[in-house]
């Protein structure tokens, strides 16, 4: 698959070869679910530890509670005669203590809303991670290689360079199921052998071999 860039071109997206492109496509289509997971997984942890937030919102309920009780009760009494001073005193002490018990549930509240967001940022961001190591920084080299090759074979780049660059970075075994010293082969200017070379290279680019004329 390519598409068209205005600047360069084709962006070869897929290998032109079709188990290259298969496995290109399976291996995008776990990208996906790997992604979908991870998002939802996150979400559903973040919830979870959410869920331990109600202790904190019954402790500031209860407080705010207590400290309206207390100050009903102090503006009550507050205004018996002679008494009244005396009595009003310890209750908005107490009242002052209910006070104390919503600022707990509050930062308590506050401690699972952080928990909460850097547990599931973590979820997300570890698999992301290596899921950009180990797919989207391949798919990027791939789509790069692709294109810089068909580049350079637009510019006249010829079988021989192509050979050359393939003796240096292929396989023994892909070589060797060239020639068996496909490096002398090639030295000799055996031109099956470089053209088998050319295309091993125009293969690992994923660029089929009719591209090379």
């Amino acid at each position: 698959m390519t598409v068209t860039s205005r600047h360069h071109g084709r962006v070869q997206l897929y290998s032109d070869y079709p188990h290259q492109r298969s496995r290109q496509i399976v291996a995008d289509a776990i990208a996906l679910l790997v992604v979908i997971v991870s998002v939802s997984s996150a979400l559903a942890l973040a919830t979870a530890i959410r869920a331990f937030a109600q202790f904190g919102r019954d402790l500031e309920s209860a407080g705010g509670s207590f400290r309206r009780g207390l100050g009903d009760a102090a503006d009550q009494l507050g205004a018996v005669p002679l008494i009244g001073a005396g009595i009003r005193a310890p209750l908005d002490a107490a009242a002052g203590a209910g006070g104390a018990v919503i600022d707990a549930g509050r930062g308590q509240q506050e401690l699972v809303e952080t928990t909460a967001q850097a547990v599931g940022a973590l979820a997300l961001v570890v698999p992301l991670a290596l899921l950009a190591l180990v797919w989207l920084w391949p798919r990027v080299r791939f789509v790069r290689r692709a294109g810089h090759l068909r580049r350079m074979l637009a510019q006249g780049l010829g079988a021989d360079t192509l050979a050359a660059r393939a003796i240096a970075t292929a396989p023994l075994r892909s070589l060797a199921a060239v020639h068996p010293d496909a490096a002398s082969a090639w030295r000799a200017g055996d031109p099956g052998v470089i053209r088998a070379l050319a295309d091993l290279e125009l293969q690992h680019a994923g660029i089929r071999q009719s591209a090379l004329l």
